[in-house]
């Protein structure tokens, strides 16, 4: 005659059949937890380092977009009558600021361009004319410098370079070279040779469009 089995044995086997499936439940469920958490990391991280390329090249569209400003060093020379003169008291103004020498042939061509410029059209274009002399070079001395400035008609400052300083700080090779500076100091164009009434129109007016 068979046994019958105890109520607590069925008990026993139930509460284990339940514990082992809470147990795979609960490790299921953490498993997945783990897995949506490192997922969401991983987006966010995603989102971080994308933003992060969106700004870096936004900067470099903005750094290419905006060259480099190259302002005029300043510097302080005395005029044909003594006084001392800056360049930055020109601030404000646009300067074409001329490097030359009396025996300088291209420099005498370009005297009389300059001279008519000066005439007729730097009041219109808010522009100074500002001509440094390389006294150093100068033979003749500050006699053959007036000289010249009598014999072409120099009707703008005429700053001496006595030192070769001036020159030097500006990288000065060959002469005649000439600036072009806006109303804040810094350097638009830089012309090495001589120059004419009409160059100096057209690129100063270039600079107010």
């Amino acid at each position: 005659m068979e046994k019958k089995k105890n109520p607590v044995q069925y008990l026993v086997i139930a509460l284990l059949v339940i514990a082992v499936a809470w147990v795979g439940y609960t490790a299921y469920d953490n498993n997945q937890t783990k897995k949506a958490q490192q997922e969401a990391q991983e987006k966010a991280q995603q989102e971080r380092v994308n933003k992060q390329q969106e700004q870096t090249t936004t900067a470099d569209e903005t750094t290419a977009q905006q060259p480099d400003v190259v302002y005029a060093p300043d510097f302080e020379a005395a005029n044909l009558g003594g006084q001392k003169e800056t360049l930055s008291s020109y601030q404000g103004k646009k300067v074409v600021l001329n490097f030359w020498a009396s025996w300088c042939l291209p420099c005498k061509a370009e005297m009389p361009h300059m001279v008519d410029f000066q005439n007729q059209h730097a009041a219109d274009l808010n522009t100074e004319i500002v001509a440094v002399n390389l006294t150093q070079q100068e033979k003749s001395g500050i006699g053959g410098i007036k000289k010249f400035v009598d014999e072409y008609g120099l009707n703008f400052p005429v700053l001496l370079d006595e030192t070769g300083a001036i020159a030097t700080q500006y990288g000065i090779i060959t002469i005649p070279t000439t600036f072009i500076l806006n109303e804040d100091g810094a350097i638009e164009r830089q012309i090495t040779g001589p120059v004419t009434d009409d160059l100096l129109i057209k690129l100063l007016g270039e600079m107010d469009e």
